[in-house]
Order: C-alpha cells, then structure tokens, then sequence
C-alpha cells in the first residue's frame, strides 16, 4: 500500500447530479419575481446571461440558454454560493412570513374562542401596543357572537396591520 492517500474521484453519478443541482439553482434565479430580481447580488455575464433567459419564451431556446447558464455557474464557484445564498435567504423569508401569518391565524381563533379571548388580548396588549384594543374587542365579540365572516375578515386585517415584523 502507498503511503500517499489517493483522493477518491467523484463518480459520473455524482457529478451529474451536482451539475443537475446548479442546473435547477439557475432555473430558481431566471424564474424569481421583478421585485426579487433586482436585488439579486450577481454581475456581469452571468446576470446578462440570466436576464437574457428571463426573456426568452420558446421552450427550446429558453432550455438552451438555461443549460448555457448552469455551465457559466459551474465555470465560477464563488458565483454558485453567492446565488445559493440568496435564494436561501429568500426561502427563509417565505418561511418566516407564513409562520407569522399562521401565529395570526391561531391568535384570531383564540380572540373568537370565549376562554382564550382574555389570555389573547392580554398577548396583543404585550406584543401589540399599536393595536386598537377596543375595536379587536368589538370585532371578536361579533365574530363569536354572531358568526360575523366580515367581522372575522376584519380581525385579521387589524391583528396584521400592528404586528411588529410586517407579514
């Protein structure tokens, strides 16, 4: 036996489905939104080359071009993680946002619940000091009482409005 340890190669599996992988983290990028796009912290060729791509529409072409784009990330490393960055970074931003949408949720259910309304306005009054107690209160009250969906709406809309972190 050698006493140099030989690095062992990647197998042809493996490379394919690191090139698969790239392939579908510049898919991701040439299909975010206006909004995301523009934020989107890449240079040069490789953001000509996925804007190019975000304006083609033929299946064939744009198919292409996108295969054109994953050989242009592979070609530079620091690119790759760049880009794996930021749609991470957005992947957590949609997380956060649905948990918080979701904790709303429970806290309107728990304003229209009788035994749970005082311990959640008590919550609002903590972590909602910009809220309108008075109207929550009335909403809820006609929610629960009256089975008022437009009072149910309603609730929603205010506990949203004066949370903290912007949904």
């Amino acid at each position: 036996m050698d006493d140099i340890v030989q690095e062992r190669q990647p197998s042809r599996s493996a490379k394919k489905r690191a090139a698969k992988a790239v392939e579908d983290m510049a898919a991701h990028l040439v299909e975010l939104g206006d909004a995301d796009f523009r934020r989107l912290p890449l240079t040069g060729e490789i953001l000509q080359a996925i804007e190019e791509t975000r304006r083609i529409k033929a299946f064939g072409a744009r198919k292409r071009q996108l295969k054109h784009l994953a050989g242009m990330f592979r070609r530079d490393e620091d690119s790759v993680q760049v880009a794996e960055a930021f749609l991470a970074d957005i992947q957590h931003g949609r997380q956060q946002a649905a948990a918080d949408f979701h904790q709303l949720e429970a806290l309107r259910e728990r304003l229209c619940d009788p035994e749970g309304f005082d311990a959640a306005l008590e919550e609002i009054r903590r972590k909602m000091p910009a809220a309108d107690l008075g109207k929550i209160r009335r909403l809820a009250e006609s929610a629960r009482l009256h089975k008022d969906k437009r009072a149910f709406r309603e609730l929603f809309r205010l506990l949203k409005a004066a949370y903290p972190e912007q949904l």
